[in-house]
């Protein structure tokens, strides 16, 4: 009898974590043994926050929710990995051209799509055709194209040259090849349907199928029990669709939801809710200060040792505890930390006030007068005038302890603020004090793409050059980065940009922010969440609860 009523508690302990409206006939959780801290759950499922979408169709992806929530639905030619390295992933092999321009690629041959069918070298041809009329504005739209100036697709053809094995071609080399075919690969057979956005019926070849879409409330999946890696023990998935991010944390600390992203950076309060697992990562959101070269203080003769200085001044450590509470990693360079291509050799700045001193004495900056603010070449005080959004708590707090650092050093910092009330106003104010170039340094965020596009930032005819940085020897590395597709050189090219930039600093480097999914700690299994693939491994994991 006791055994029993422990069978029916379980379960419908389990309805209630989970939330989900999701009908299933049973839930079997086996036989418990005697000595064993938990157990599995067979048949059972979990609920995933969306956030409201225009299209189930994949290749109308705008919004991140259902961008992370589809990747369960579809798959790539390639994927990453958790060096941000693209590895095949529907194909098999591949070999890319002398030239660079085009790659033949084998397909895997024990891939079905969710509708039974097998996947062959048709379903790519016809998926990159399909790519080149959906629209830019995609988050896959804009991945395949060279950018906002032209619109234009840099995959320009693909042909089968056999069931399992297709030649895609590119407008010109690029290093980026294998990075551009990450993009979900549709079948066939859904012909005109495919660029469809209303009434959109999904069809992967992904760990998961789709079942029914109840518009605005939720997305229904089920295991593909025919995946190549053998059919997922979570049975089945509810994307349940919220209107924000701090609604679908209420929903997750509610147990109304099994995950949710965190927002900001007070996560640590769940560190002792047992309920709750953390899984920290690496986020594309990159912290710079983007110093005003036009400016007289940063075009002066001395600007270089300067910035050095700067850099050698800030305790960015000190900033990730204090204002991240430690979810943040430094970086001196704007290549991802988590990437294969960052560069150990290129780490240079680390917080030390004598080196800073030293370098700014060196150059002639010093204080004549003892007033604890140093002087330029004509005698007149280092004031930094940095612009820095008052509405965002974490970037003020980042500015005052600048302020603190740099003081120590002997530079003065007053505060350029945007004017507005709402966000729109804030930055139409930043984007023109920028433009005008009434500022010394800029406290910005850069949110970087699995492809990062440095020459937005960087490039010397850049309309978002901030910095309005002009490096003739720079703009070339860029150009050999954008092109190069060999891995080994490739690897060199990035060395050497790396490199570039710290002895330039061009932008300072501050960190990138960390950010953290929230997982029911039901939820077990080898789930490693990363910013360009939230629920990775989910595959792989099952729905446990300890018999203690």
């Amino acid at each position: 009898m006791k055994k029993t009523m422990i069978l029916i508690t379980m379960a419908l302990v389990l309805f209630s974590i989970t939330g989900c409206s999701f009908e299933q006939d049973s839930i079997d959780i086996g036989e418990i043994e005697e000595g064993v801290d938990y157990f599995i759950f067979d048949n059972a499922g979990i609920s995933l926050p969306l956030t409201s979408f225009k299209s189930l169709n994949p290749l109308y992806v705008d919004n991140l929710s259902y961008y992370h929530f589809s990747k369960l639905i579809f798959e790539g030619l390639f994927e990453y990995d958790q060096n941000l390295q693209p590895i095949p992933r529907l194909a098999s092999t591949y070999t890319i051209s002398e030239d660079g321009k085009t790659v033949e690629i084998s397909l895997r041959q024990d891939i079905s799509w969710h509708n039974g069918e097998k996947l062959n070298a048709d379903d790519v041809v016809f998926t990159v055709g399909i790519m080149k009329q959906a629209g830019a504005d995609s988050l896959y739209g804009k991945l395949v194209r060279n950018g906002a100036s032209t619109g234009d697709l840099s995959i320009i053809s693909a042909r089968a040259l056999s069931e399992y094995k297709v030649e895609i071609s590119f407008k010109e080399a690029t290093g980026n090849m294998l990075d551009m075919l990450t993009f979900p690969i549709i079948p066939e057979v859904k012909g005109s349907d495919a660029l469809v956005m209303e009434n959109y019926i999904p069809i992967g070849t992904g760990p998961y199928k789709f079942v029914e879409h109840v518009k605005f409330k939720e997305v229904h999946l089920e295991s593909n029990e025919h995946y190549r890696e053998g059919e997922p023990q979570i049975s089945y998935i509810v994307g349940k669709i919220y209107d924000d991010r701090e609604l679908i944390l209420t929903a997750f600390e509610t147990g109304k939801l099994d995950m949710a992203p965190t927002i900001g950076v007070d996560w640590d309060k769940y560190e002792h809710n047992e309920r709750i697992s953390i899984y920290e990562y690496v986020s594309g959101d990159h912290e710079i200060l983007a110093f005003n070269h036009m400016s007289g203080l940063f075009s002066m003769e001395g600007a270089d040792s300067l910035k050095k200085a700067i850099f050698y001044g800030i305790d960015r450590q000190s900033i990730i505890d204090k204002v991240y509470l430690q979810h943040g990693t430094q970086v001196d360079t704007p290549v991802h930390p988590s990437s294969y291509l960052a560069s150990l050799s290129s780490e240079r700045y680390g917080f030390n006030v004598e080196n800073a001193k030293d370098i700014l004495q060196s150059a002639g900056f010093v204080d004549s007068d003892n007033d604890g603010i140093r002087e330029d070449s004509e005698g007149y005080p280092i004031i930094l005038r940095v612009l820095v959004n008052n509405s965002s708590e974490l970037k003020m707090k980042t500015a005052e302890m600048l302020k603190i650092n740099l003081k120590e050093i002997g530079l003065s910092v007053e505060f350029v603020h945007p004017s507005g009330e709402i966000s729109e106003e804030i930055a139409e104010d930043m984007i023109r004090i920028i433009v005008e170039g009434d500022f010394d340094i800029s406290l910005l965020q850069w949110e970087q793409s699995t492809i990062p596009a440095f020459r937005t930032y960087l490039g010397i005819d850049s309309i978002n050059n901030f910095a309005q940085y002009s490096d003739e020897n720079l703009e070339e590395i860029l150009r050999r980065m954008e092109t190069v597709w060999d891995e080994n050189s490739k690897i060199q090219t990035y060395e050497e940009f790396q490199v570039y930039y710290v002895n330039t600093i061009p932008y300072g480097s501050l960190l990138f922010r960390n950010k953290a999914l929230l997982v029911d700690s039901g939820i077990s299994g080898d789930l490693e969440p990363t910013y360009y693939n939230l629920y990775n491994g989910l595959e792989k994991c099952y729905l446990t609860m300890s018999t203690n």
